[in-house]
């Protein structure tokens, strides 16, 4: 698939939560448009997850999260 960063809703966007084990889970998303899929006609939007993970303190998986966003960038 190939597509274009819509910066306009966000680019890159990151998130943490707290799951039900007591760790942090992370996700880095990234939204698109005039995405090209194949076996598909016309133009996409939408947003895919880039990477994601967990940890068990919320330092750790921000640092995680900081990583992957400098990766993205």
């Amino acid at each position: 698939m190939a597509y274009t960063r819509n910066t306009e809703n966000g680019g890159l966007q990151g998130k943490i939560v707290i799951n039900t084990a007591g760790k942090y889970e992370w996700k880095l998303m990234e939204w698109y448009r005039f995405a090209e899929i194949v076996g598909k006609t016309g133009n996409f939007s939408g947003k895919t997850i880039l990477s994601g993970g967990e940890a068990d303190d919320y330092d750790t998986a921000a640092a995680a999260l900081k990583t992957a966003f400098q990766a993205a960038e």
